[in-house]
């Protein structure tokens, strides 16, 4: 598989390193530079390259739901996701049915499963409560637990520290760009932990301009 490519035999070829989550399954997917920021002037766009955009639309199309935050989904400009024929292939292949969607965590004291209409469609605006587990997270969002592939949760770093600190987040996709962003980039993680949180490796990918990481959660 190289960067540029982008059929369905490369995608399939991703499953050894990113094999689809189960339903119950949180995986989280964020890009960060070699200073552990996630942007540079405002955008993950700057981090980014071939192979983690071709990773990150891969990811996506393996997931039932995608879990963003507000603030996130505002600064990246957030639209309902368009897969492409190759992607909605390998959904298929692993036995996803049902249509991708994006749930943006909201933070209203009283929400309503409602949604506001963009241009391309419709994202789903759900408050998420403190004491949720993570079946309890699944159903929230819609979650079919007859089909595989579980949330992916894209961030930012709020939404971030939230479901770190409630124990919820299972799988960590890390894209570590071989740059330094600066001090003006936000960094991944700005929450306090009584305790770290401790992942282990279980694939990985390299290529001269990033390093790729799937990292479970030690449990």
């Amino acid at each position: 598989m190289t960067a540029a490519s982008h059929g369905t035999d490369d995608y399939l070829q991703l499953l050894g390193t990113y094999p689809p989550t189960g339903s119950q399954t949180l995986r989280i997917n964020m890009v960060v530079s070699l200073d552990g920021k996630i942007d540079v002037d405002g955008r993950s766009k700057g981090l980014s390259t071939n192979l983690d955009r071709q990773i990150f639309h891969f990811l996506r199309a393996t997931a039932q739901v995608i879990l963003v935050g507000a603030g996130t989904a505002r600064a990246e400009n957030y639209q309902t996701p368009k897969l492409t024929d190759e992607l909605v292939e390998l959904r298929h292949h692993l036995g996803i049915t049902h249509p991708l969607r994006i749930v943006v965590a909201s933070r209203e004291a009283n929400p309503v499963a409602s949604s506001t209409e963009i241009p391309n469609g419709t994202i789903e605006y759900l408050q998420i409560p403190s004491t949720i587990d993570n079946p309890g997270l699944s159903a929230l969002l819609g979650v079919d637990n007859s089909q595989p592939g579980g949330v992916l949760c894209e961030g930012g770093p709020t939404l971030l520290g939230d479901l770190l600190t409630r124990d919820l987040v299972d799988e960590f996709c890390l894209t570590i760009r071989h740059l330094i962003a600066g001090a003006s980039s936000e960094l991944l993680v700005t929450r306090e932990f009584a305790t770290p949180i401790d992942f282990e490796l279980a694939g990985h990918i390299t290529s001269a301009q990033a390093t790729f990481l799937r990292l479970v959660k030690r449990r």
